[in-house]
């Protein structure tokens, strides 16, 4: 940690120790109906020749800024896609004028001047941008007959885990947003969303490691905002996506071919003052997965009294609907109207059979037991958003309003057969049945309001508002076949929790010369209230917290600059961790929630590098407390085991990344992506120390190959060094896909084939080893896969602005959703 002090320390020192004399030039682009246009480009050119000088794209706002410019007279235009060219009157920079702001350039469309043009532009599959990492979905032949899951899986620094937990730079704790919104899911949860999201409806996904206090203080690793398609162009238009996936999964000799289908439909209709537009995407998906794990048991002198042989087969079959309808009005140039409706409709039947058999200390069996469980899933979810955005005046002031609702309807019917059998393999007695039905209800309701102010030299002001409120109605019922009769299990419960959030924030960035700074603070105030029904317990939370954030940019040159940042961020408890139910995963172990979990806290740091915008070295650094992690506890003497979530440690990270666009050919293009970082975890568990720590690293290359005008190539793959995360000691795990696309049709239609994991050599293997628990544990799923897709676009593909991106009042909550499967 000294190290990582020194190095800020020597990068602020040189930052002030830099002088500079130079000029600075600022404005914005807009529509005829002032609105801000997103990723114009703007040139600036010396008024005596029309030489360019600089270039610069626009931000969400609009803006643009040139910095470090020298005396003289200038002037600037604006181009992009759709529209005429904007061109500014001619302006001086002098000793007695070295900042300028330009009138706002407004540029009219020309839909109907590019009408019949097929825009073909393609973009970088990862793009790299000094505050995130925006990966461009479609840009990736390997995407096709993807899920969201994998795609997340492939980008740069993102880990995803056996279970589907997700983690950033080797850090948990990672919010998922989707088009601004979380998912309001538990780790479980979200991964089975993802899994069933298919690629071909997302659009971007953006990666932040360190964001503003404009944003929720949930998650200490960061945020990832996964944004689906939305069209932008006049008239009619849309695509259609089919596509066929074969899933090879080989155990033990044997062969299986599990088939998978992803189909998408997108539309867009746009028309004067009203932007109509929607997705549905209808899927089905079977699957085979195993898991073995090697448990051992210790006595009080810690010599091992036992083992318990695992090995669960995992058999699934789900159908799954997806469906998302909104619509736009521009009222008038300044005041915009939105609504959207979404939801998903999932049903599943996994059917996992666990062979566990138990032994003695010196590995020698003595009885075994068959678990089989069939499970009817029923999940499906509806959400409503209205957004409305009014704008001031041409400079940028506007005003935000967003109000949400969210509902999950959970349904999980089971029915557990457990078999025993003695040493010989004899059964020694009557089977055990244990059925159940868990029903899950959460209902959500925010409301957030956001304004920003420019200031006229440059920089801004913003300020909001958040409120959200969430009720969490659980509940289970166990029965057990007793005599012939289904009788009530004392396991049952029932469930109810209300949380209530309430958050302001205020953030101010300005531009002095080279400098660039930003500084605010969120506050929140958090009122909770858990109810046990059946025992009638109660616990209250009420607290308020603070979360500052920093950045700070030094432009040292044309090709370098310097970015320090700080933030401090929490992670509250899941909804399902909270539930003190317990869920059945076979007769021999089982989950259960905790109520008395606190939420944790971390404080981040990083340093980053910019060289031309492209290469980025980041120095990261973050101290977490009261760390959140899922445990196990067993009883050697029943054999039993059951995970629950606890506040056991204190966790450290720091590490170092590098982010590489590299243009090896005309015809080929790599991106790297490498962090190399060290967990360590430091606590007490169980009345003992608990110190784990480990030095890792992961490496991220996808290659790109433009054999001819439509028609690419892509060689991707990840490795993931031996490492610690949530408390297990991770075994390497690495894949390599490889994959190509064609245009077809006159460039309206695209084939897709895509390989995923060939060779099959994507595998978790991992050791967990605390406070006498040992558990080795080897899973393997079928992620070797065949997918070809055909993707067919309809209707004109004539330009218009970008469309209007929300984020809707819901910042946190989706992430801390969980249900009973």
């Amino acid at each position: 940690m000294k190290k990582i002090f020194t190095l800020l320390s020597m990068a602020i020192c040189f930052c002030f120790i830099a002088r500079s004399q130079s000029g600075k030039i600022s404005g914005s682009v807009t529509d005829g109906s002032s609105r801000a246009i997103h990723s114009a480009t703007v040139s600036l050119l010396k008024a005596k020749d029309s030489s360019i000088v600089k270039f610069a794209p626009t931000d969400k706002s609009g803006g643009y800024e040139f910095v470090n410019i020298r005396d003289g007279k200038y002037f600037v235009s604006a181009t992009n896609v759709g529209y005429g060219k904007a061109v500014s009157s001619t302006f001086e920079i002098s000793s007695s004028s070295s900042a300028i702001t330009v009138p706002a350039l407004v540029m009219s469309e020309q839909a109907k001047g590019l009408s019949g043009v097929t825009v073909t532009a393609k973009k970088p599959f990862i793009e790299t941008k000094i505050d995130k990492t925006i990966v461009n979905v479609e840009s990736s032949p390997t995407s096709a007959g993807a899920t969201a899951l994998e795609v997340l899986e492939k980008s740069p620094g993102v880990t995803v885990d056996n279970d589907g937990n997700i983690s950033l730079r080797g850090k948990a704790g990672v919010i998922i947003m989707i088009d601004g919104k979380p998912t309001y899911l538990s780790s479980a949860d979200l991964a089975n969303l993802l899994k069933n999201m298919p690629a071909s409806a997302l659009d971007q996904i953006e990666i932040m490691t360190n964001p503003s206090a404009k944003y929720d203080a949930s998650g200490n690793a960061g945020v990832i905002n996964i944004k689906t398609k939305k069209g932008r162009a006049a008239g009619f238009n849309g695509s259609v996506m089919a596509g066929i996936t074969s899933s090879i999964f080989k155990p033990r000799g044997a062969l299986y071919l599990m088939p998978k289908s992803q189909n998408s439909f997108n539309f867009n209709y746009r028309k004067n003052k009203v932007n109509f537009f929607g997705n549905y995407n209808p899927n089905f998906s079977r699957g085979k997965g195993s898991l073995i794990i090697e448990r051992r048991f210790f006595d009080a002198n810690n010599n091992i009294a036992g083992y318990s042989d695992v090995d669960t087969r995992f058999k699934f079959g789900n159908n799954n609907h997806t469906l998302k309808l909104g619509v736009d009005f521009f009222a008038d140039k300044k005041n915009t109207y939105g609504i959207v409706a979404s939801g998903f409709i999932f049903n599943g039947h996994p059917t996992p059979v666990t062979f566990n058999t138990l032994s003695d200390a010196s590995h020698q069996p003595t009885s075994s037991m068959i678990s089989l469980t069939e499970n009817r899933i029923h999940f499906n979810n509806f959400s409503t958003n209205f957004n409305y955005r009014h704008v001031f005046d041409t400079t940028g002031r506007e005003l935000t309003v967003d109000l949400d609702y969210i509902g999950y309807r959970n349904t999980s019917n089971m029915l557990l057969t457990t078999d025993f059998y003695d040493a010989a393999g004899q059964q020694s007695s009557d089977p055990l049945l244990l059925k159940g039905h868990l029903p899950s209800d959460i209902n959500i309701y925010s409301i957030k309001s956001d304004y920003t102010h420019p200031f006229k030299k440059g920089g801004r002001f913003e300020a909001g508002i958040k409120s959200s409120y969430v009720k969490n109605d659980n509940f289970v019922d166990y029965q057990r076949l007793y005599a012939d009769k289904w009788i009530p299990d004392a396991r049952s419960n029932h469930f109810v929790y209300d949380e209530n959030i309430n958050a302001v924030y205020a953030n101010v960035n300005k531009q002095i010369k080279k400098w660039s700074l930003q500084g605010g603070l969120r506050v929140e105030n958090t009122i909770a209230k858990g109810f046990q029904v059946t025992n009638d317990s109660t616990f209250k939370r009420n607290f308020t917290n603070l979360f500052p954030s920093v950045f700070i940019s030094y432009t040292v040159n044309k090709k370098n600059s310097l970015t320090i940042s700080y933030s401090r961020r929490i992670t509250r408890p899941n909804y399902q961790d909270l539930n003190p139910f317990t869920y059945f995963l076979d007769s021999l172990s089982y989950r259960q929630g905790n109520p008395y979990l606190l939420p944790q806290f971390t404080h981040n740091i990083e340093l980053s590098h910019s060289f031309n915008g492209k290469l980025i070295t980041t120095l990261n650094y973050n101290n977490t407390t009261d760390v959140i992690s899922q445990i196990f506890k067993q009883n050697a003497q029943t054999k039993i085991v059951f995970f629950t979530a606890d506040n056991v440690a204190k966790f450290t990270n720091m590490g170092i990344s590098i982010t590489a666009p590299i243009p090896v050919t005309k015809w080929w293009n790599t991106n790297f992506f490498t962090n190399i970082y060290n967990n360590h975890y430091k606590g007490i568990y169980n009345g003992a120390p608990l110190d784990i720590g480990y030095t890792s690293f992961m490496v991220n290359i996808s290659n790109t190959f433009t054999i001819k005008q439509g028609f690419s190539l892509e060689l991707s793959g990840f490795y993931r060094a031996k490492g610690v995360d949530q408390l297990t000691i991770n075994e390497p795990i690495y894949q390599m896909s490889f994959g190509g696309q064609k245009n077809i049709l006159k460039n309206k239609a695209t084939l897709r084939l895509n390989v995923r994991d060939p060779f099959a050599w994507q595998q978790f293997r991992g050791i967990t080893e605390y406070g006498g628990v040992y558990a080795k544990i080897r899973g393997r799923f079928d992620v070797r896969q065949v997918t070809t897709t055909f993707t067919y676009r309809f209707g004109k593909n004539t330009q218009q602005p970008p469309p209007r991106r929300r984020t809707s009042a819901t910042q946190e909550e989706q992430n801390r959703v969980g249900n009973a499967q």
